[in-house]
């Protein structure tokens, strides 16, 4: 009675692309680079103009 039994077996999937992970909130020393880089472009406009 076996023999009329259809084994079945599971078709292999395919491996699935990496996907791009979506930028999250930015980390917190970004903000205060950005200070910095604005204290240093002021300083560097007050140099090269001088009053």
């Amino acid at each position: 009675m076996t023999e009329n039994v259809v084994k079945f077996r599971r078709p292999e999937k395919k491996p699935e692309p990496p996907v791009k992970k979506p930028r999250g909130p930015l980390p917190g020393w970004v903000p205060w680079l950005g200070l910095v880089l604005v204290a240093v472009a002021i300083y560097g406009a007050q140099q090269v103009m001088p009053q």
